[in-house]
Parts: structure tokens; sequence; C-alpha cells
């Protein structure tokens, strides 16, 4: 029989469509399985951590445009924070507003106002919750220096920030792509051990890499366009299927090569 040529596309397909495909990604090497997984896992974490790049860019662009005016004239220096305007200051209309008192009798009964709340006064910082009160003083930051223009100046740098961050998320999402495929195979040992098929492990493996090739697809989608529970237990049942699928159809390839064997003798 004829093998048919397996690309990184065909793979993709072969390894949805039908559980007797799998025959052909057992004779090949266990590098191939682990390069296509490396591929798939990539092109997919790209393609979902895009969105979130770009929504992180337009908010950083957002707040570098409203920063001069939402946020005003202050320095920080030497443990003491020194704002310009008129006091208080608040910042922020949600239920959890950073009010600014720097002048020199600052009325911190201001925090009876809100159940939760941030005052900065001049030496310290006091953070308000439901449960509790917890004053931070500025001393902390003796001999350090910060103004409204340093921040302002280096806001634009957090967009290549951002870019770094994309960069560690995808390669923690293919680290646990490939954490996937050894739970997946635990799945697909137990399978091997009640059938009795005696695959090795690397065959087992390689299996359960392409197994993820839908689960990862459909999973990845509905993460994108909604948040529904237990996702992760769609994800494994996807790829136990698709394991127990294609050792049972392996399991009566060997039943029909050893029976022929069995006639001819």
């Amino acid at each position: 029989m004829n093998e048919p040529k397996l690309n990184f596309f065909t793979r993709i397909y072969y390894s949805m469509a039908g559980f007797d495909n799998y025959r052909y990604f057992l004779r090949q090497g266990t590098g191939k399985a682990v390069v296509y997984l490396l591929l798939l896992a990539m092109s997919i974490g790209i393609i979902s951590y895009i969105p979130v790049l770009g929504t992180f860019n337009t908010a950083i662009d957002g707040v570098i445009s409203s920063f001069d005016s939402a946020v005003p004239d202050f320095t920080l220096s030497d443990g003491e924070l020194h704002v310009k305007g008129n006091m208080p200051v608040k910042l922020g209309e949600s239920e959890y507003p950073v009010i600014i008192d720097t002048s020199d009798s600052p009325d911190e009964s201001i925090l009876e106002d809100y159940d939760s709340a941030i005052l900065i006064t001049k030496d310290k910082m006091i953070q308000k919750t439901y449960v509790n009160r917890q004053v931070t003083n500025l001393s902390v930051f003796k001999g350090f220096t910060l103004t409204k223009a340093d921040i302002k100046e280096a806001l634009p740098m957090m967009k290549p920030l951002g870019i770094f961050f994309f960069m560690f998320g995808i390669i923690l999402f293919i680290c646990a792509k490939f954490i996937n495929a050894l739970i997946v195979s635990l799945i697909g040992m137990i399978i091997n051990s009640v059938r009795k098929t005696k695959l090795s492990y690397q065959s087992i493996f390689k299996i359960s890499a392409f197994s993820l090739t839908l689960p990862l697809l459909i999973c990845t989608l509905l993460g994108m366009l909604l948040h529904a529970p237990y996702m992760w237990l769609l994800y494994y049942v996807i790829a136990a299927v698709y394991v127990y699928g294609a050792i049972n159809s392996i399991k009566k390839e060997i039943d029909s090569y050893h029976s022929e064997n069995t006639h001819i003798e």
C-alpha cells in the first residue's frame, strides 16, 4: 500500500478525519510528532494571543492619550509626595477610587465615605477595604525620585513590554500542550493495557500528540467566543475519544494481520 505524503496541513486533516489514519503516524518517528505538536501549538497560540496583544496596545494608547488630563502634576522625592492643584484630588469614579491630598493637614475621615478606597497623603498611603485598613509610609521610597514627566516618557515603552509578554505567553501555551499530551498519553496507556494492544509508550505518545488537534481547535475557538465552564473536561474527553478510536483501529489491524498469518500457516 502506498503511504500518503504527510505535510503539516495533511497531518492536521488526517488527525481529525478518521481513526484509521493514525496507523500512518505510528510509522513515522517520534520527532515528527513532537515537531507537529510544536507547530500546531505555536500556530494556535499566536492566533489566540494576537487579539490580546491588540487589546493591550489599544489600552496603552488610551492611557497615553488621557494621561495629561487624568493625572495631576506630581513629584515623589525623598519619601514625600507633592501634587499641584486644589486638594483633595479624586482619581476615577469606580467603587474603589484613589483620593490624593498632599496638603499639610489632610482629612483622613474622607475614607469614611467609601467602603473601599485609597487615600494618598504627603507621607503615606492608606488602603481601606471592607475588612481592614493598611497604611504604607512613603518613606520606603526615600532616595527615589519620580515625576509625572518620567511616567509619561516611560509609557510608550510599555508596548515592547507587551510583545515580550506575548512571546512569553506563547511559550507557556506550547509547554502546556506538551503537558496535555503527556496526560493524554497516560489515558492511552490505560486503554492500551485494557485492549492488550501492546503498543510502546512512544507509539502511545505519537497517538496522543495527534489526538489533541481537534480538541485544541475547538476549545481555543470556544474560548475566544465565550467563557464556557468545564472547557478542560471537553478538551480531554475529545482527546480520549480519539486515542481510544485510534488504538481500537490499530488493534483491529494487528488482529487482522495475525489472523491472515495463521491462515497461511
